[in-house]
């Protein structure tokens, strides 16, 4: 597995919304987190989805691990740590980790596999392995 050089941390107010009754996330919600962190990423080092595909490329999740530590709450605010690592030509993998006030809730991944116009891709796209995995050989 090859890792990224490029860390990220996406900062999240947890919502009403996103709670039960008792003020604890819902499960369901982390992932979205996920998407979020993973959004944030490609976006802020200049390669958002968009120009994914704009290039003909999709990235769809085939997998996702979830391993619950701690509840996240109402008004906290959740740290999700992202990094990510090429697993092959194809796939890559998303690794994740909410904290909140320097605890651990949350931890994850998910994998992505890139399409070209539909069809599996036999390689990522030349932009983003420069921005993310600019040593790779």
């Amino acid at each position: 597995m090859l890792f990224s050089p490029i860390k990220h941390v996406a900062k999240i107010e947890v919502r009403y919304a996103e709670t039960d009754a008792m003020g604890v996330v819902h499960h369901s919600v982390y992932p979205i987190w996920f998407e979020q962190a993973r959004t944030e990423i490609m976006r802020i080092h200049e390669h958002p989805y968009h120009l994914l595909e704009a290039e003909g490329f999709s990235c769809p999740l085939i997998q996702m691990e979830l391993e619950y530590k701690r509840s996240c709450h109402y008004g906290e605010f959740a740290d999700v740590h992202v990094s990510l690592a090429k697993e092959d030509r194809l796939r890559t993998r998303f690794f994740y980790e909410i904290f909140v006030d320097g605890q651990l809730c949350v931890k994850g991944s998910t994998l992505h596999i890139f399409l070209k116009d539909g069809k599996p891709s036999r390689h990522s796209p030349e932009a983003f392995e420069k921005i993310f995995f600019p040593k790779a050989p």
